[in-house]
């Protein structure tokens, strides 16, 4: 597994990459602190569930990996968008209905579209946010790195989002992992902690 965390959508690198970092301790009922936005528990399990729902499985099914991918995904967008309003880029609904109809198109249709998506444990209820999320870090890039290809522009937003990490402050509850410096992902739950939604 490369040390980067890899975002990618509909079979095309959007983000690129993009790294999560820093430390500190979260607040009570806080699955991740992301500088001043705090991501509760409530909000973390409701996404979980949002996807089992989607895919058709049991409420008490989450595995340890969706948890953190869905964290994952949580935290980058909470810094994306972050910096993008300190930086002063924005998107339009506009801009995004148009991505979400080519995208799409590209796939076959709306339906096919979504079981794509749900497929890489991605609900319905989360495409448009996700979608936007990437668009700001598109135009982020082009900010950066006027001239760039979109892999430099992919890198300059790797950097910016790193270096912002580490300015506002991340933080994940112990409970649903930690932060591992080798891969700079949440790492895996303690065996004695339950899986949001679990009945363990």
């Amino acid at each position: 597994m490369s040390s980067k965390k890899q975002w990618t959508l509909v079979g095309a690198a959007v983000i690129g990459a993009i790294v999560l970092s820093g430390c500190g301790s979260t607040s009570p009922g806080a699955a991740a602190v992301v500088g001043g936005d705090r991501i509760s528990e409530r909000e973390l399990n409701e996404k979980v569930e949002q996807v089992l729902r989607a895919q058709g499985r049991p409420m008490d099914s989450a595995s340890e990996a969706l948890v953190v991918t869905t964290l994952d995904r949580m935290i980058t967008t909470s810094l994306v968008e972050q910096l993008a309003d300190q930086e002063g880029v924005e998107v339009t609904q506009g801009e995004l209905d148009a991505t979400l109809a080519n995208y799409a198109e590209a796939t076959g249709g709306q339906d096919a579209f979504e079981e794509l998506l749900i497929q890489q444990d991605l609900a319905p209820e989360s495409i448009e946010d996700l979608f936007r999320v990437n668009i700001l870090a598109q135009k982020l890039g082009m900010e950066l790195d006027p001239m760039g290809s979109p892999e430099a522009q992919s890198s300059a937003v790797l950097v910016a989002v790193s270096q912002f990490s580490e300015e506002v402050g991340t933080s994940v509850s112990p409970r649903y992992g930690t932060w591992d410096g080798a891969t700079l992902t949440v790492g895996a739950i303690s065996n004695d902690l339950s899986v949001p939604g679990s009945n363990s």
